[in-house]
C-alpha cells in the first residue's frame, strides 16, 4: 500500500507497539469510550466520554467539525489506519442509584479510513441516535468539496473489557461509506450509508441490562444551483433499528424521511432557507406507535470567516399517530449549531435542539427532548489542548408509566460535564486524559444516578 512508503521504521514500530498497551478509549460517561475517535453521541444526548470511534456527520450548512488532522495528523496517501487504547475507572458500572459497583475498563479501538481522491480530513461527522426519527439527531450538512467527485470509507471496532464484570464485555462495530459527485451545471449528488452494531448507553430509559442493537442509515442528497442566488435541495433517508433481545421488540422500526429545502444566498457566505420534512415511522411489533411527522422550518446558515460558522433554524412540528387512538402532538421545534473561534487558539461550539424522539419505555408514546451542549477548546501550547464540555438534556415522556405503585408521566434531566487534556507527542501519536461527571435526575427516583469517570487514552494513526 502507498501508505507504507511514507513510514519510517520508528513510526511503524511505535504504532505496532500501541497494540500491546492496555489503554483503550471511551464514550458518554460509559459510552464516550466506545465507537468514537472524535466525541460521540448516543441515546438522546451527546457524550464526551473517552472512547467511541463512531463519529458523527455534519448537518445541512451547519457547523463543521474541527479538522480531523487534530486527531489523525497530516498525512499523504489514500489509506489511514488508526488505533486508540483507553483505560478508564468508573465508580458506577451499572448506573445504579444505590449499591454502586466500580471497575476498571479497557477499550481497544482499531480502525481504518480511506479516501479517493485522498484528503487530509475525516469527512463524515454524523450525529445519530436510535431515538431520533430518521436516525439523525442533528441535521446533516454537506461536506464542502470543490472536486468533481469524492469517495470515503470508514470502519471502526470497540473492544470493551471489564476487569471485574466480564459479563459486560462487548464488541461494537461501525462502518460507513460516502460518495459525492458534482456535475457541471450546478447539480450535485451525495450518497451515504452507515451501519452500527453496538449497545445503548447504560442508564437510559428504564432498562438495567445491556441493550444491544443493529442500525443502518442510508441517505441521499441532491442539490441544484438554480441561479447565483437560489439553490434547491432534496433528501431521502431510510433508517432501520433492530434490537437483539426480545424485551426490546417494541422498539424495532423502519423510518423513511423525505426533505426539501430552498436556499436564498443573501450574501456570499450567508444564506436563508425554508425546509419541509415528512417522516414515516413504522414499527414492526407495536404498530400502535406508528406515526407520521411534518416539520416546517425557516433558518439561516453562515460561514462568514474562519472565525464563525453555523446554522440556526426554528419551526413547527406535527406528530400524527396513524395506528392507534393516540392524540396527535404539535410542538415548537428548533436546532442550532454554532462554531465560533475567538482567537486561533480559543473556540466555542454550541449545539441546541428541541424535538420529538421515539420512546424507549413501552407504556409511553414518544419523548419531547430539549438539549443544549457547550464545548470550549483552548490550545494551551503547541502540544497541549484543553477541552471542557457541558450538556443538559430534558426528556418529557408522553403517556404515563407505573413504578412501585406510582403512576405518572416520566420526566428526566441529564447533566454531563467533562474536562480533558490532550498532549501530542508527534503528529501521529497523542495522549488524552480527563474526567467525566454524569448525572440523571428523574421524577421516578429509582432511576437517579451519578457516575464519575477518570480516563487516559493513547491514539496512534498513520
Amino acid at each position: 500500500m502507498r501508505i507504507l512508503k511514507t513510514l519510517s521504521g520508528e513510526r511503524l514500530a511505535a504504532f505496532i507497539m500501541l497494540a500491546f498497551l492496555s489503554i483503550p478509549h471511551l464514550t458518554r460517561a460509559d459510552d464516550f469510550f466506545t465507537l468514537q475517535t472524535d466525541i460521540p453521541s448516543s441515546g438522546t444526548r451527546n457524550e464526551i466520554v473517552p472512547g467511541k470511534t463512531l463519529t458523527e456527520d455534519q448537518p445541512v450548512g451547519s457547523v463543521r467539525e474541527r479538522p480531523s488532522e487534530d486527531v489523525f495528523g497530516k498525512r499523504s496517501g489514500f489509506v489511514h489506519p488508526f488505533l486508540s487504547i483507553t483505560e478508564y475507572y468508573t465508580d458506577n458500572v451499572f448506573y445504579a442509584r444505590e449499591n454502586k459497583e466500580s471497575d476498571f475498563v479497557t477499550i481497544i479501538s482499531p480502525g481504518i479510513w480511506l479516501t479517493v481522491p485522498h484528503v487530509y480530513e475525516k469527512l463524515l461527522h454524523i450525529d445519530t441516535s436510535n431515538l431520533s426519527p430518521g436516525g439523525f439527531s442533528l441535521s446533516r450538512y454537506k461536506p464542502e468539496t470543490f472536486k468533481r467527485y469524492q469517495t470515503y470509507l470508514f470502519y471502526n471496532a470497540d473492544i470493551e473489557q471489564f476487569a471485574k464484570f466480564s459479563s459486560e464485555n462487548t464488541v461494537s462495530h461501525r462502518a460507513e461509506g460516502f460518495l459525492q459527485y458534482n456535475l457541471r451545471g450546478g447539480l450535485s449528488l451525495e450518497l451515504l450509508d452507515q451501519f452500527i452494531a453496538s449497545h445503548d448507553v447504560r442508564g437510559t430509559g428504564i432498562s438495567t441490562e445491556l441493550d444491544k442493537f443493529k442500525t443502518n442509515l442510508a441517505n441521499v442528497i441532491v442539490t441544484y444551483d438554480v441561479s447565483d442566488r437560489f439553490k434547491v435541495r432534496a433528501d431521502y433517508s431510510n433508517f432501520f433499528v433492530n434490537y437483539v433481545a426480545g424485551r426490546n421488540d417494541f422498539r424495532d422500526r423502519d423510518d423513511n424521511v423525505i426533505s426539501g429545502y430552498l436556499f436564498y444566498q443573501y450574501k456570499p457566505r450567508t444564506a436563508f432557507f425554508i425546509e419541509y420534512d415528512f417522516l414515516d415511522i413504522q414499527y414492526r411489533e407495536d404498530v400502535s406507535l406508528n406515526s407520521e411527522e411534518h416539520h416546517y422550518f425557516t433558518g439561516v446558515q453562515w460561514d462568514i470567516t474562519a472565525k464563525s460558522k453555523g446554522s440556526v433554524k426554528a419551526g413547527y412540528g406535527i406528530k400524527d399517530f396513524t395506528g392507534s387512538g393516540v392524540e396527535s402532538s404539535d410542538n415548537f421545534i428548533l436546532e442550532a449549531q454554532i462554531d465560533h473561534k475567538f482567537t486561533p487558539k480559543t473556540s466555542l461550539i454550541l449545539k441546541a435542539s428541541r424535538r420529538t424522539n421515539e420512546t424507549n419505555v413501552s407504556t409511553t408514546d414518544f419523548i419531547l427532548t430539549n438539549m443544549i451542549e457547550v464545548e470550549y477548546l483552548q490550545k494551551v501550547t503547541g502540544k497541549i489542548t484543553a477541552d471542557i464540555k457541558f450538556s443538559f438534556t430534558n426528556d418529557r415522556y408522553n403517556g404515563e408509566s407505573t413504578f412501585d405503585g406510582v403512576t405518572k408521566k416520566e420526566r428526566d434531566n441529564y447533566y454531563m460535564g467533562a474536562f480533558a487534556l490532550q498532549y501530542k507527542f508527534r503528529e501521529w501519536l497523542q495522549m488524552d486524559l480527563g474526567y467525566v461527571f454524569d448525572k440523571r435526575d428523574s421524577n421516578f427516583s429509582d432511576f437517579d444516578y451519578t457516575v464519575n469517570i477518570a480516563f487516559v487514552r493513547i491514539t496512534g494513526s498513520l
